[in-house]
């Protein structure tokens, strides 16, 4: 019979063998970012982030067999090897930064922030959800906001930006409505699971417009409602220009990104 002396050594010689892998893992973030540099002349202008892939990697591994971890352990494990690894790769760049608001669900909001992003970005709080959205501007900045409607319709900002766009729904592990969003200056690439992000400024019920949607083809839920402007989620990846929602309910509505599901 093993004793428990056994089995600690054998804890041991593992948590020796997995410091080689990651500290190996890191070392190849390093030699990332370097062939980067040399090869690409535009990196200084381009995130960091790459959601889609990161989403794939994650869902891959929770895909493989195992006898004890859970999908939780998997998922937070890896998004702190992902976390360092772009760490190392954007160390001559600053790195990367979380934006924060200062009011309401601040401490929920940076809880959510570290689970998807790790303990490597630094992180800061802004007054307001403008100076939240000119900050994600900055391809090192990713801002984090709550999407209580006491906070406003903050999200309908997103309509007149260029660049910034909803990169992931928060906490990232739950299949009830998000309660937080993350957003940074990249363009979202479908992963083959997603939802993507519709504003209205509709009206209608809710219920209606879910109702007209789903005549469009889209499978929509109701995020949340502020202002006179309602914010939607559509199941899967829809194109900005899709020209199933030209003409949908509302005289003031549009895309303002999309998020992987885990």
């Amino acid at each position: 019979m093993t004793t428990l002396t056994d089995l600690r050594a054998q804890i041991d010689a593992l948590d020796a063998d997995l410091l080689r892998l990651v500290d190996a893992r890191a070392a190849l973030g390093k030699a990332i970012g370097e062939a980067k540099a040399r090869e690409d002349t535009a990196t200084e202008t381009v995130s960091l982030l790459r959601p889609d892939r990161e989403a794939i990697l994650i869902r891959k591994l929770l895909a493989m067999p195992r006898s004890a971890a859970s999908d939780s352990v998997v998922v937070r494990v890896w998004r702190e090897l992902i976390s360092e690894n772009l760490r190392i790769q954007g160390q001559a760049r600053g790195g990367l930064h979380l934006n924060l608001s200062a009011k309401e669900h601040s401490r929920e909001t940076l809880v959510w922030a570290r689970e998807r992003f790790g303990f490597a970005p630094s992180f800061g709080y802004v007054d307001d959800a403008v100076a939240a959205v000119t900050a994600a501007r900055d391809v090192r900045h990713i801002s984090v906001l709550s999407l209580d409607p006491r906070g406003g319709a903050w999200w309908a900002r997103l309509l007149a930006e260029k660049s910034v766009r909803i990169i992931a729904a928060l906490p990232e592990v739950a299949s009830a409505r998000p309660h937080a969003v993350a957003m940074a200056a990249i363009a979202p690439e479908p992963t083959g699971d997603d939802i993507t992000f519709w504003v209205s400024d509709s009206g209608e019920r809710e219920t209606r417009i879910i109702e007209d949607l789903g005549e469009r083809g889209f499978a929509a839920d109701w995020v949340c409602s502020a202002q006179g402007l309602k914010l939607f989620s559509l199941l899967g990846f829809v194109q900005e220009n899709d020209a199933r929602l030209q003409g949908a309910l509302g005289s003031l509505t549009g895309i303002i990104g999309a998020a992987p599901r885990i």
